[in-house]
Formats: C-alpha cells, sequence, structure tokens
C-alpha cells in the first residue's frame, strides 16, 4: 500500500483520499427486466412458472410453495455458478 494512502486512511491529513468508493450501488432483484430474473428466465423457465403459480394460489406465503422454491433454489444456484464461471456470458 502506499504511504499516501496510509496517511489519509490513520488521521495524518484531513483531505479526503478519492481511491475510496463509498456509494452504494442497489441493483432491482424481482423486476422482470433485472440480471437475476433474466438469468432466471435463461436457465429455469419452468420452475419460476410452477413457483409463481404456487405463490399465487396460496396468497403469497412461500411457506405453502416450499417444494417448488427448493427446486427453483437447486437451479438457480446451477444457473448462477454457470454465469459466474463462463467468461463468455456478458449481460
Amino acid at each position: 500500500m502506499p504511504m499516501e494512502n496510509m496517511v489519509h486512511m490513520f488521521g495524518g491529513t484531513k483531505k479526503k483520499s478519492t481511491l475510496v468508493d463509498e456509494s452504494v450501488i442497489f441493483f432491482p432483484r424481482e423486476d422482470d427486466g433485472s440480471p437475476r430474473q433474466v438469468i432466471l428466465d435463461n436457465f429455469c423457465q419452468s420452475e419460476v412458472s410452477k413457483f409463481r403459480s404456487c405463490m399465487s394460489a396460496h396468497d403469497n406465503d412461500e411457506n405453502k410453495c416450499l417444494e417448488t422454491k427448493n427446486i427453483l433454489d437447486r437451479c438457480a444456484a446451477d444457473a448462477f455458478s454457470k454465469v459466474n464461471t463462463d467468461p463468455k456470458w456478458v449481460f
């Protein structure tokens, strides 16, 4: 670590370093156009539709749809690991 960064980090100067990015970017997760939903639509379309229909039938109570949720979770885990390890997959 360069010495100038250490000075800024430990209060040796009042000047704030521009190297530290403190902003937080929030990404939509459940919106139809969100990257997460696009990945699920590409890899787990039937599992997503079964889970959504179960949720609609049971007044959005996840506890009554645990079987379809577990199936969707397994499919989603495989899908996201494929997307995260494949350098050719770009959103």
